[in-house]
């Protein structure tokens, strides 16, 4: 389906309709402030949203070009199918129970944040009772764990099926190979970007409708930065669900792993890499599971966490700082607008991971392959470079004070110490664990 939507998009009859999708954000946003509303912080998080929204296409188109590639010969084919079998039927298997889990686990936050008292001096007192409050913290929590399956299962769902293209583009384009590898994770990621982004931004934009509704009056100020405490169930409920994806996949692959070692290796001397060795097929399926579908829910756990804890502390600062309403509402939002630059900036340098077309082993002109991870780092730098650029207007904009006008500039600082220092750490990495460096070289030669 996904396939057949990517083909009819990539017509020339749809060439409009594709680059108008592109204007889905800014049209969709100037609509919203126009005949919905109009306050800042309901502008930013619905434009966070649109953004979400547009980059969840987007993923699907990328994954529709990654599809619409040769699978390989038939043997190449019975190799992959038993792997994409057993990593989706493992999924559902443990997913299902995963779900069952998470269901009850959300019935007993309601119990528990049901019979606590109300939160002394909290504004929310006014708009929810501690029983709405109870049921919003646990279907935020469903939701969250909702958004980390399905993160996780684009994950593993992706795998599968590029690795196999993949590997029928190795034999005849380097490039070809290295760009559907690096597209197929860039999918995941994307989509687990948006996602977080989307679930967060939604459930504020609920509970921001809902204190309109229930305002006593048109000078009532909603009591935003609340919001993020409230709603702190979706990244409870991602992390459940990662926590349990990458336990279950790793000790499946574990023992699968040893299983291939002991049984078709030791006793019935089958390489262990061979897929004769039934054991082999379902190494490769805890792979998948656990590092592939596992990882994407621990990302999305991790992004999901990190930008409700950021929202809860600039609301927490903005408050102590006395700020007005529109100044507090871009210190509250402004990881999501992060994410959301984070979103632009990665997917543009997705299309900066190329090199020479052709295959050195079979044109002598060809000269030496590009390293892969020169490569890499190429689209990683293209990031750095756009992240410091958009980083310094998101904080202009939405960290500025009237009273302080320089304070911006000292948040731009510190992010700027956060891009150095992620650069910092695939420097060091890199310099201790790539081959053409003195610490692995010592290795080799002490060996």
């Amino acid at each position: 389906m996904i396939l057949e939507w990517y083909r009819r998009v990539e017509t020339k009859e749809l060439t409009a309709v594709k680059y108008g999708a592109l204007a889905f954000a800014p049209v969709s946003l100037l609509a919203f402030t126009m005949f919905i509303s109009n306050t800042m912080a309901n502008t930013i998080a619905f434009f966070a949203f649109a953004v979400s929204c547009t980059f969840i296409i987007f993923s699907i188109w990328l994954l529709g070009s990654i599809l619409d590639n040769n699978t390989g010969t038939k043997a190449m084919q019975e190799v992959a199918d038993p792997i994409r079998e057993g990593s989706e039927g493992f999924f559902m298997t443990q997913y299902g129970t995963i779900f069952k889990l998470s269901f009850v686990c959300s019935i007993v936050l309601f119990f528990i944040y049901s019979v606590r008292e109300p939160i002394a001096g909290s504004e929310l007192n006014h708009y929810f009772s501690i029983t709405a409050m109870a049921f919003i913290t646990a279907i935020s929590f469903l939701i969250g764990a909702v958004c980390s399956a399905i993160a996780g299962y684009a994950g593993i769902w992706v795998s599968v099926r590029a690795n196999l293209r993949v590997a029928a583009a190795a034999r005849n384009d380097y490039n070809k190979a290295l760009q559907l590898c690096f597209r197929g994770g860039a999918f995941a990621a994307i989509i687990n970007v948006a996602l977080a982004i989307f679930g967060i931004s939604l459930l504020f934009l609920l509970l921001s409708f809902h204190f309109y509704l229930t305002a006593k009056s048109n000078d009532t100020v909603p009591p935003i930065q609340e919001i993020p405490v409230l709603i702190v169930g979706f990244g409870f409920g991602a992390s459940f669900v990662a926590m349990f994806a990458q336990l279950g996949g790793g000790i499946f692959t574990k023992a699968a792993d040893v299983g291939a070692d002991l049984i078709g290796k030791v006793e019935n001397s089958i390489p262990e890499d061979d897929p004769r060795n039934p054991a082999t097929i379902a190494d490769l399926v805890g792979d998948n599971v656990g590092d592939c579908a596992g990882q994407c829910a621990d990302l999305f756990e991790s992004i999901s966490a990190e930008i409700l804890a950021a929202m809860i502390l600039g609301g927490a600062m903005a408050g102590h700082a006395g700020l007005d309403f529109e100044t507090k509402s871009g210190f509250i939002l402004f990881p999501l607008m992060v994410h959301s630059l984070d979103l632009l900036v990665s997917t543009i340098a997705v299309f900066f991971v190329y090199t020479k077309p052709g295959h050195p082993l079979m044109d002598a002109t060809y000269g030496e392959p590009e390293d892969p991870l020169n490569v890499l780092k190429r689209g990683y730098y293209v990031s750095l470079g756009l992240a410091m650029g958009g980083l310094f207007f998101i904080c202009r904009w939405f960290l500025y004070i009237e009273s302080l006008p320089s304070a911006y500039l000292y948040f731009y600082m510190c992010s700027l110490v956060g891009v150095v220092v992620s650069f910092l750490f695939v420097a060091i990495t890199q310099h201790y664990t790539d081959y053409n460096f003195p610490p692995v070289q010592s290795i080799a030669a002490s060996s």
